[in-house]
């Protein structure tokens, strides 16, 4: 066995993505903003509504994936304080 094969443990691989894999959510996030600033420009009533909608969907997203990201940082944080204060002296 090669010394990088026996290194190398299963979660520290990384996939492969396709650039499309890996552009094809903030290119749509893109598109629905630009929409909405579109919409906004059409007129009044119901475009205002399509305007408000689509500019607070990535807002939305953002808030959401940060919530998300913030939650498992600070329990990934906690986890590794409770290792090092179970480690023997």
């Amino acid at each position: 066995m090669s010394s990088s094969a026996a290194s190398a443990t299963p979660s520290a691989r990384v996939a492969q993505l396709s650039t499309w894999q890996v552009f094809r959510a903030p290119l749509l996030i893109g598109l629905v903003a630009a929409a909405g600033l579109a919409f906004g420009l059409f007129g009044d009533g119901l475009w205002d509504g399509l305007c408000w909608l689509g500019l607070s969907i990535p807002i939305l997203l953002s808030l959401a994936y940060g919530t998300k990201l913030s939650r498992g940082a600070k329990a990934g944080a906690q986890g590794a304080r409770a290792r090092t204060q179970d480690l023997p002296l």
